[in-house]
């Protein structure tokens, strides 16, 4: 059987649960897992996968079909301009988490600062600031064993030095464990619980609800640690960037405005209001 043939099933197999555009994505990414490389499309029908092969695609388009996204099917995300390995202990990095990374790096790159990121998940965020900031040094903590696990695993892939904690960030009594800083990163758990109904089955079902959401009564627990932690651990003159949800990005300012930070709301490339820098002042 050609790739040529292969394709066209793997597609139409999807097409309940998937556009035409989302399903070649989705493609794209298991065809170079399975073959080992990129294939041009005009190569497809002179091709002809070995049998294991021609099975791994039947099995990948199966799990699909339940609903499992495709980067815990082939293990890898690929985030900036690296590839990391996920797995369903952390979410799977998303293209607006890197608009937040681009921010820290583009105003501190010549700096040598001392940077904490809240939610290691992947590790994807500290591994790149530490990369393209080379002179910071960078701290990462998660309340997740696995997901530090999974973190470290990335770190030695790409050989970037990351001082690891896991820890419970909301219980202040922990704070102690951290140094001061000059920058905290952070894209936290900020969708409420009662939104899991509206969210898609490859989120819900697959992606660690620990890393998503927060209860209902407390949307802005985090911020609010973060602002607090900041008020402790943060040298003067000292800055937040966050990532929010869209809905509350008001609200979000003024946890950090009420302590006194200086705040600066930036859009992303949707125009949605998702990424908040906070300036410690005073």
């Amino acid at each position: 059987m050609s790739l040529q043939t292969i394709h066209n099933k793997f597609i139409k197999s999807l097409a309940e649960i998937y556009d035409n555009s989302e399903a070649e994505n989705i493609w794209t990414l298991a065809s170079e897992k399975i073959m080992g490389e990129k294939i041009q499309r005009h190569e497809y029908a002179v091709i002809v996968p070995a049998e294991l092969q021609s099975t791994q695609f039947d099995d990948i388009s199966q799990r699909l079909l339940k609903h499992e996204p495709i980067q815990y099917i082939i293990e890898e995300c690929w985030f900036y301009d690296l590839p990391f390995f996920v797995d369903k202990n952390v979410l799977i990095p998303r293209p607006e988490t890197e608009e937040l990374v681009d921010w820290v790096i583009k105003e501190n790159k010549s700096a040598a600062p001392l940077i904490l990121d809240v939610g290691t998940g992947s590790g994807c965020i500290p591994i790149i600031l530490k990369r393209k900031i080379t002179a910071a040094t960078v701290y990462s903590c998660d309340i997740s064993g696995e997901a530090i696990q999974v973190a470290k695993r990335n770190a030695d892939t790409h050989q970037t030095t990351i001082h690891f904690l896991r820890t419970d960030f909301l219980n202040d009594e922990k704070w102690t464990d951290f140094p001061e800083v000059d920058i905290i990163v952070s894209n936290p758990p900020y969708i409420p619980e009662k939104d899991k109904n509206e969210m898609l089955l490859n989120v819900v079902n697959y992606e660690p609800h620990l890393a998503l959401f927060v209860k209902n009564n407390r949307p802005l627990i985090f911020y609010e640690a973060l602002a607090n932690f900041g008020l402790r651990k943060l040298k003067p003159g000292g800055t937040i960037y966050v990532e929010v949800h869209e809905s509350f990005a008001a609200n979000v300012t003024n946890v950090f405005q009420e302590k006194s930070y200086t705040t600066m709301l930036k859009k992303d490339m949707q125009r949605k209001e998702r990424m908040i820098k906070a300036v410690l002042t005073g």
